[in-house]
């Protein structure tokens, strides 16, 4: 038996991949409030999450994406998360494991509508 939790992250991102041309300070304060908003939306879950398990992550945005700067604009939301989701690693480590399995997804916002949505999907043990 499966259960799944949706978070709404209201954040905004960007295809790292187009971004080679930013200064890092401004990127390192982007990726800093990314990884705090999902700090902060994943501490209202109140049960444990178990492992293996699923991220869905969508991208809500007035414009869409290709594919690749899709995962692109992700990875600082899906670090965050496995960092939660699986404690006391190292930063950007615990995705490593195996136990967190992603899948990116994109839905068309309304102008200056940005956000992620993040489902998880786990099995009660």
């Amino acid at each position: 038996m499966s259960k799944s939790i949706i978070l709404l992250v209201p954040i905004r991102t960007v295809s790292e991949a187009n971004m080679t041309g930013e200064h890092w300070t401004k990127k390192h304060r982007r990726h800093k409030l990314q990884k705090q908003a999902v700090k902060d939306e994943f501490i209202k879950i109140s049960e444990k999450i178990n492992t293996p398990c699923e991220v869905n992550l969508t991208r809500i945005a007035p414009r869409n994406l290709d594919y690749d700067n899709l995962c692109s604009s992700q990875k600082t939301i899906f670090d965050a998360l496995c960092d939660c989701i699986i404690p006391g690693l190292k930063a950007g480590r615990a995705d490593g494991e195996g136990k967190i399995k992603a899948h990116y997804f994109q839905e068309k916002g309304r102008p200056k509508e940005y956000a992620v949505k993040i489902e998880i999907i786990f099995s009660l043990q």
